[in-house]
């Protein structure tokens, strides 16, 4: 009887549990799904008070927080990612992207450095390392993180990213034509960077290294060339053609 009282106890739990985490399931399905990220947050969040040890819904609504510029919650999303998944390089680059954004360039090469430790191959981490070492006034030593970013490969975006980076050590230093030819390969290889050319705002120079960041960039060009326009637009009207006045007769 005892036995048999135990059975039902244990299928109890073990239903139980497999409904929890379909339920879990359920919403971050949902999340995906959905095209608000206000309700993409929510079913994200619903799934995780569900299924705590679900890492997928907190790296998606991490990088959510990212592009909201919520920078304190993408940490906290991304270090349970980290937590749940220690050798998941692509939490440390997130983590190193948020706390570039904040200006703690010592936090986030400390993030890049740990993701490249776990993947010397990482054009990436090398690439978001040599910006935040830029930023933080290490040029030589952002030179050469953006130059292995390069001799590794891969990603185009990324590799512009590297080769802008350089560009704007190479510029800081005085070395104009380096940086000059840098440029033209960034600008080949990704052609949003021409944005770098025309603006010459450090946070805006900023995005160029950040693979998570190309709806913000485009947002940003899209805005400004629409800005451009209208200015065109607005100058051409102001300045109407010389009228002749009735005594010129």
């Amino acid at each position: 009887m005892k036995k048999a009282l135990v059975g039902v106890i244990i299928h109890f739990f073990i239903a139980a549990y497999t409904v929890w985490g379909q339920d879990a399931m359920h919403f971050y399905d949902l999340g995906l799904k959905s095209s608000m990220a206000y309700k993409k947050i929510h079913y994200f969040t619903k799934a995780m008070e569900l299924d705590p040890g679900l890492t997928e819904a907190y790296a998606k609504r991490g990088m959510l927080y990212y592009f909201q510029e919520k920078y304190t919650e993408t940490i906290q999303d991304f270090q349970r990612v980290a937590e749940l998944k220690p050798f998941d390089s692509g939490a440390d680059i997130m983590l190193g992207l948020a706390f570039m954004k904040l200006e703690n360039y010592d936090e986030a090469i400390s993030y890049f450095t740990r993701a490249i430790e776990r993947d010397p191959q990482l054009a990436s981490a090398y690439s978001h390392r040599s910006e935040a070492k830029r930023l933080k006034g290490m040029i030589d030593d952002a030179i050469q993180d953006a130059t292995r970013a390069i001799e590794l490969g891969g990603n185009e975006r990324i590799i512009g990213g590297a080769f802008t980076t350089r560009s704007k050590a190479y510029r800081e230093l005085g070395q104009i034509d380096r940086a000059d030819a840098d440029f033209k390969k960034a600008l080949k290889l990704d052609p949003e960077q021409y944005m770098y050319s025309m603006l010459t705002s450090t946070e805006l120079l900023a995005e160029s290294a950040s693979e998570a960041s190309l709806p913000k960039r485009v947002s940003w060009m899209g805005a400004f060339l629409i800005v451009a326009l209208l200015f065109v637009v607005i100058f051409k009207l102001m300045i109407s053609s010389p009228q002749k006045k009735d005594h010129d007769h």
